[in-house]
């Protein structure tokens, strides 16, 4: 593949997505930096053209876009997945890697009626890319899933841990579905566009004060910051193997469907990812959730 592709980034104000927007950046691909707030988002524009700077590259030629989006407004989905459409005549590669901060009380429930969480986790970025879906089969597309590496058993009747409420329950849930909907999307789009769970390890970036103020807000945050000073790496430890698994596949079909941790493709077989029930009753509720059955 050649460097010269266009990228979208969700989450890319986060640890993660923005070690992956400066990695590929580094390489020449177009960046498109996804986002709720559009000063953060032009913040994060500066700062990966500080990191160019200091690695000696000329930013002035390197292409970063900004397109905001709200991941639990539906209808802020489906007005960015038009405007990608819009700009973007080629889309190569999707890192979804926004997920909702979980909150200090709960459910909170949005006036569409959907749990917070659940609808920026699951069903914004599910929708955003059944939306450029067809875009993406043109270049054959990549889209890479960040999971967590940890299972959590989804309750089907309860997707989204309203009934039984538990905040940590509720997130766990929706980072295992991540698994599920990269298995999935591997399955049902196979030979069109290629599917990939990255696990970034533990990732934070500690020069950014967002991240302090994020975590010290609540006890169990004060305790994980205090770990992630000891045991988290930086954020190019993760972005450097996603700009490698976006950039250097040239036969991306070798690579769809499967689970890495970095550099490490995991052989070992995945539990959620295997569950092919799972991925299509979890699948069908998403489009019947997110009105795309009505396109």
């Amino acid at each position: 593949m050649t460097n010269k592709q266009t990228i979208l980034i969700t989450g890319v104000t986060g640890s993660i997505g923005g070690g992956a927007a400066v990695a590929l950046a580094k390489r020449g691909a177009r960046v498109v930096l996804l986002g709720r707030k559009l000063e953060r988002l032009e913040a994060r524009v500066d700062s990966i053209r500080v990191a160019l700077s200091e690695a000696q590259i000329d930013y002035q030629d390197t292409d970063i876009a900004t397109l905001v989006i709200d991941f639990s407004d539906m209808e802020s989905v489906r007005l960015a997945a038009a405007e990608a459409l819009n700009r973007f005549p080629m889309i190569h590669g999707l890192i979804l890697s926004a997920v909702a901060q979980t909150p200090k009380k709960g459910p909170n429930i949005l006036p569409s009626g959907h749990k917070v969480i659940f609808a920026t986790n699951v069903m914004g970025p599910f929708l955003f890319t059944q939306l450029l879906l067809d875009r993406m089969q043109q270049s054959d597309g990549l889209v890479l899933h960040v999971i967590a590496p940890f299972y959590k058993e989804i309750d089907l009747d309860d997707l989204e841990s309203i009934k039984k409420h538990s905040t940590n329950t509720a997130y766990e849930r929706t980072k295992t579905m991540h698994r599920v909907i990269a298995a999935e999307l591997a399955r049902r789009y196979e030979g069109k566009i290629s599917s990939v769970a990255f696990n970034p390890t533990f990732i934070i970036d500690k020069t950014d004060p967002e991240v302090k103020k994020r975590w010290l807000s609540t006890l169990v945050g004060f305790f994980f910051y205090m770990g992630s000073v000891f045991f988290a790496k930086p954020p190019a430890v993760a972005g450097e193997p996603m700009a490698d698994l976006l950039l250097s596949h040239k036969d991306r079909s070798a690579i769809n469907g499967a689970l890495f941790k970095l550099y490490k493709r995991i052989n070992k077989p995945d539990k959620a990812m295997n569950d092919e029930v799972l991925g299509k009753r979890l699948w069908d509720e998403l489009v019947l959730l997110t009105g795309l059955t009505q396109e």
